[in-house]
């Protein structure tokens, strides 16, 4: 058991990272050690459950204000700074990509398995190529249950998969800033929905993406690194040239920097040693 004051900061961070594209909450959980024991509790939910609340409640709870504490400050510095903001979002993930690869050659698996990165990519490319005629983004940012209930199930499907992040897609699709507005502010008609299918997403797959990771991590990993590498593509804005570009450029540079440094305290092992 950690100590109480550790474990609550550690929460806390988490809900911040899962706000952040390329500094999944989920990746975070493998660098603190924490990665299996709370996919095999959500996989398990109703196992020994007191334990696993006395066990992990304050680490959700502590997550659950760092997200409300992040969204604050994010919906204010994206609304204001969108392009900058995307540029460091930009960075942050770029800087994951040398240890996805490393992980990705780790793995190895049947050269099958590449086919989930030709799959994904393939996607995210022809959203990028076609996006209006496929995907009218306009019309997504019309705030509906059904949407943000759909929203939440990819959060919580995003959370428990180490290296991905929806967070790009829901950039692209115009939705992040609605949905950092309606977290600050308490929003129920973004929030509930949200709670609700995070939640389910997070009970229905958890047992499931641990089968995955141990029958076909190769496979598994060879499709986030398409995801990832795609979501790049669908959200890169442009370069605007001049002095925001310079400030760009620099963010770009902080961000994967920072990102490489962050996923580089995780032991290549950690999952497999994780108790």
């Amino acid at each position: 058991m950690k100590l109480p004051a550790l474990h609550l900061f550690r929460g806390f961070f988490v809900g911040i990272a899962g706000l952040l594209p390329g500094l999944s909450g989920s990746t975070w959980l493998v660098i603190f050690g924490l990665y299996r024991p709370v996919t095999a509790a959500l996989a398990t939910p109703f196992y020994r459950l007191r334990e696993n609340l006395l066990r992990f409640g304050p680490f959700f709870l502590a997550a659950g204000l760092g997200i409300l504490v992040g969204s604050h400050l994010l919906a204010t510095v994206f609304a204001r700074h969108g392009i900058p903001a995307l540029y460091l979002f930009m960075g942050l993930m770029i800087g994951a990509l040398p240890d996805l690869l490393a992980h990705t050659r780790r793995t190895r698996g049947h050269p099958a398995g590449w086919l989930a990165f030709i799959i994904l990519l393939a996607v995210c490319v022809s959203l990028a190529v076609w996006q209006e005629q496929l995907i009218p983004r306009t019309r997504l940012a019309a705030s509906s249950w059904s949407l943000w209930l759909a929203t939440g199930a990819g959060i919580g499907l995003g959370s428990i998969i180490p290296g991905s992040s929806v967070a790009l897609l829901l950039i692209y699709l115009n939705l992040y800033q609605p949905l950092l507005d309606g977290v600050a502010h308490l929003d129920p008609h973004i929030l509930l929905p949200v709670v609700l299918g995070a939640t389910l997403s997070i009970l229905l797959f958890a047992k499931a993406i641990h089968w995955l990771f141990q029958k076909a991590e190769g496979a598994v990993t060879r499709g986030i690194l398409g995801l990832v590498i795609g979501s790049l593509w669908l959200v890169f804005p442009g370069w605007p040239g001049g002095r925001l570009g310079a400030l760009c450029l620099l963010l770009l540079i902080i961000g994967g920097g920072c990102s490489a440094i962050f996923n580089r305290l995780a032991p290549p092992d950690r999952v497999a040693r994780e108790s």
